[in-house]
């Protein structure tokens, strides 16, 4: 757990350092201190641009008095001729201060991206991987006000929304951006009264990039004709946005928590619950699930978000692809995300009563011997079968291609599949249904359908109860049964072996 600092901290006990302006160097350290860790690891991302060597000295001016260890961490991305005098000049600049200096050169693969969106990628992987070498759970990048302008406008011209232009947020750890309110000239002059030479990045002069368009082109052109303080209006957007969608985010984990659940990989609303709120607030739950499936924030296109919200008018059964691996599908009774694709595998043996994970429901197969009376019920998470009746081991698995059932008091045997769409099964649920049987047959398609033999061979008992259990947390005394990929042997039968409490399922 990283502590973060008591803003009331007196930084009349920070003398500025030699050459600065007293109120440039309070100015800039008031915004480092603003949203600043605890004593501990650092890693301080330096291309050695103006911007990321000011933060190094303004990180390393505060460290002494504040406990911070830094470690200096450097990203060459080979796409200039002269980027390993970057690299040069970065371990040069950590040696002059004392601080450890980590390096990477990365490989940038566009694969469909933009190059800067790929460098943007490998950057951030490699910084990752040299604050866990660093120990350090705090990354500090120097983006700034000039950046965060930037960012909002660009964003702002091709039609994102709230959450895009939120722009970038001061922490996100491990990403801390404390000069999120600096300005790129006072960084500059911070840096010529220290004496400290910085590099400058070519590649910043081209027209091509649109962040380069709007820093070379867009913003002086508003300064000049609009508002010569562009970039702090653009800098309180953004924090107006972000405040947005915080409460956002919290309304909508009250809403889950109400009228949301999870099954497996899939996440479901109820209809009744979003039918009844405004078409705002539904797209924002939406896109809620989406982030929450995939752990990429809130980041739906408009587009995509209308089209998940028009299946709601329709009737039930209606899918939809989704951006991602993602689909949606209009179900009875909820709206259903999930990951597109085939479930998990699911074939096991169990060779008496005990526990099976299921990994494409995130829950448990429970079987135990009792006394009874058994209910028996042709639908529902539990099922009774006579134990006298049952040829061990039970086996499950997922349903087979064309294969028949007999289900709990119909004339006869029918397709599965069949049975599964009489029932009205959501087509996410069809693949998932989980088929016990033994060796003379299927016993159960969990949770729809008890086969007729359950009440064919109706006992005094002993019964068995089988029940699928929707939770990850197993008792913590039982038999448990190692879920498969199964082994066969030579006679091509499946098997399977217990494993104690406390083991990985």
């Amino acid at each position: 757990m990283i502590a973060f600092l008591d803003r009331s901290i007196d930084l009349s006990l920070v003398p500025p350092p030699a050459g600065v302006k007293p109120g440039l160097a309070l100015g800039l350290c008031r915004q480092v201190l603003g949203l600043a860790p605890g004593p501990g690891n650092i890693l301080a991302a330096v291309s050695g641009g103006g911007d990321s060597v000011a933060l190094l000295r303004l990180l390393h001016h505060l460290a002494p008095g504040l406990g911070w260890l830094l470690t200096v961490a450097h990203v060459d991305h080979g796409l200039r001729p002269d980027s390993a005098d970057d690299a040069s000049f970065v371990r040069g600049l950590a040696a002059s201060l004392g601080l450890p200096c980590l390096e990477r050169r990365v490989a940038v693969r566009v694969q469909g991206r933009s190059p800067e969106e790929a460098a943007r990628l490998a950057r951030r992987a490699a910084l990752l991987e040299m604050a866990t070498e660093a120990g350090a759970g705090v990354i500090a990048l120097a983006h700034s006000l000039d950046d965060q302008a930037e960012t909002v406008l660009a964003r702002a011209l091709t039609g994102s929304g709230p959450s895009g232009l939120a722009g970038m947020r001061p922490l996100g750890l491990p990403w801390w951006r404390p000069l999120l309110a600096a300005s790129r000239q006072d960084l500059r002059d911070y840096l010529r009264g220290l004496g400290q030479a910085w590099r400058s990045d070519p590649s910043n002069q081209g027209l091509e990039p649109l962040r380069n368009r709007v820093r070379q082109q867009l913003l002086p052109l508003t300064r000049q004709a609009i508002n010569p303080r562009a970039d702090q209006a653009l800098g309180r957007l953004a924090h107006i946005c972000a405040q947005e969608e915080d409460f956002w985010v919290w309304w909508c984990g009250q809403q889950w928590t109400a009228a949301g659940r999870a099954q497996g990989d899939s996440l479901c609303l109820e209809l009744g619950f979003l039918e009844g709120l405004p078409m705002a607030a539904q797209g924002r739950l939406v896109r809620f699930l989406a982030g929450r499936l995939t752990g990429a924030g809130q980041h739906l296109l408009s587009l995509h978000v209308a089209q998940v919200l028009d299946l709601l008018g329709g009737p039930p059964g209606r899918r939809l692809t989704l951006p991602g691996g993602l689909e949606a599908a209009r179900e009875h009774g909820c709206l259903r995300l999930y990951w597109a694709g085939p479930p998990a595998d699911f074939q096991a043996q169990m060779h008496g009563p005990g526990w099976l994970w299921l990994p494409h429901l995130r829950g448990w197969l429970q079987v135990e011997e009792c006394p009874g009376p058994p209910l028996l019920a042709a639908r529902g998470p539990e099922a009774w079968l006579p134990a006298k009746a049952v040829a061990w081991p039970l086996m499950v698995r997922p349903p087979r291609r064309g294969e028949v059932f007999h289900p709990l008091g119909a004339p006869g045997k029918k397709r599965l599949g069949r049975v599964l769409l009489d029932r009205k099964v959501p087509a996410w649920w069809r693949p998932r249904t989980v088929m016990v049987e033994d060796q003379e047959g299927l016993w159960w398609a969990a949770p729809w359908s008890l086969a007729d033999r359950a009440r064919q061979n109706r006992s005094s008992g002993p019964w068995l109860r089988l029940c699928l259990v929707d939770t990850i947390d197993p008792p913590a005394y039982t038999r448990f049964f190692k879920n498969a990929p199964l082994n066969k042997g030579l006679d091509g039968a499946a098997t399977g072996k217990a494993v104690k409490p406390g083991d990985d399922p």
